[in-house]
């Protein structure tokens, strides 16, 4: 048992330390400065350190520091008025995907690394950010802070996951909305592979409680195009039976089906001002990110 656990520590540190990387590399290269916090100064509680560099406020220089090391440091703190934000992810069992056709990465392979990178991003920006694990229930919940520490934490709970379960979004926004104080933000990742429910119902109560919301659907190419050939056998990730068929039988009708799935979402989010972003994981998450950053921060200047 000892062994055992010893080497799903190691397991955990490996994915702990590619999702760091992943995270720095994805908004350091690409997103600092596209959107940037509005909330800077001093606040109630110190958090650490950074050189000085010109525009820094002169007052927040730690002089203690200057004559101990000749260098320039300056305080940030821990701002209790900025954004706070809850990342949901589908920790369903659909989530862990992958294709015997190709070394796409699965969904939740590819979600962890989105939600690293926005966890970064907003701890970046001083912003508060937790993360909350879900299936047909909520799985984890790790409250929001702004502390760049919090980082570990938020590495920590992505590194642990394993997909199981079926979906019940509704219900878990439900009780979320009760608890997630108003004016935050929500953004909610998953595949959406849901079944009567009502999940336009749910965002609505969360847009009337002032939150914002965001949705990034994740779907692998599989899923989307139904490319496989010949008489095959689908198992269920979840608790649906296994069908046999032969997919040229049923694709364009599936494509047709699954283009209206999405078209429904982007659809209802429009509807209510969700902001809806279309991940599919064989493009570069790089790419998707940083183009769905600058519009965003486009459509704030209008």
């Amino acid at each position: 048992m000892e062994n055992s656990a010893q080497k799903f520590d190691a397991q955990v540190l490996s994915r702990i330390s590619t999702l760091k990387m992943t995270a720095m590399n994805l908004v350091e290269g690409l997103l600092t400065g596209r959107h940037r916090s509005r909330h800077k100064g001093s606040s109630v509680e110190f958090a650490e350190y950074k050189d000085y560099s010109p525009g820094d406020e002169i007052r927040h220089i730690d002089w203690k520091v200057v004559g101990k090391t000749d260098k320039y440091h300056v305080k940030q703190f821990e701002q209790s008025t900025n954004l706070k934000c809850t990342i949901l992810l589908d920790a369903s069992g659909s989530m862990n995907y992958q294709s015997p056709l190709n070394g796409h990465a699965s969904k939740m392979e590819y979600a962890r690394n989105l939600v690293a990178a926005l966890s970064y991003l907003l701890l970046k920006q001083f912003d508060a950010v937790g993360l909350t694990l879900f299936n047909d229930q909520v799985v984890e919940h790790i409250p929001p802070r702004s502390k760049a520490s919090h980082f570990q934490h938020i590495l920590h709970g992505l590194a642990n996951i394993s997909p199981q379960g079926t979906t019940q979004i509704a219900d878990v926004l439900g009780g979320l909305a009760e608890i997630l104080p108003r004016r935050s933000m929500l953004i909610l990742v998953s595949d959406f592979f849901i079944q009567n429910q009502d999940l336009k119902k749910s965002l609505k109560l969360l847009c009337s409680r002032g939150l914002e919301v965001i949705l990034f659907h994740v779907l692998h190419p599989d899923e989307i195009h139904l490319p496989f050939e010949g008489d095959m056998v689908f198992e269920s990730l979840e608790e649906d039976p296994t069908i046999g068929l032969d997919p040229q039988d049923i694709r364009e009708e599936y494509q047709n089906v699954i283009q209206d799935h999405i078209d429904s979402f982007k659809k209802d989010c429009n509807g209510l001002g969700v902001d809806y972003v279309f991940l599919d994981t064989s493009e570069p998450l790089d790419q998707a990110l940083s183009y769905y950053l600058l519009k965003r921060k486009s459509l704030i200047k209008l």
